[in-house]
């Protein structure tokens, strides 16, 4: 199937949203957990916002969660700044 809204889907890499359902965390949990607002999860899921930007230690926490679920930084999506 293709996504018409991102042109650069690639569905061999998880989407956001299918990263935070992985570590099993709601939008409000994987927000606190990193450092960000539920708003601007809600917004980057449903789409309205199209890269998602980190900090450094916002990063570390991130792959820290991913590594204890047993992910890798390999499975997170490129649209990151």
């Amino acid at each position: 199937m293709v996504d018409d809204k991102n042109l650069n889907f690639n569905p061999d890499v998880p989407t956001w949203k299918q990263v935070r359902e992985r570590l099993g965390m709601t939008q409000e949990e994987f927000a606190q957990a990193v450092g960000l607002s539920r708003n601007t999860i809600g917004r980057y899921e449903r789409g309205e916002h199209h890269r998602l930007t980190l900090s450094a230690s916002q990063i570390k926490r991130l792959v820290e969660l991913m590594e204890q679920a047993g992910m890798s930084i390999k499975d997170l999506p490129d649209d990151i700044d």
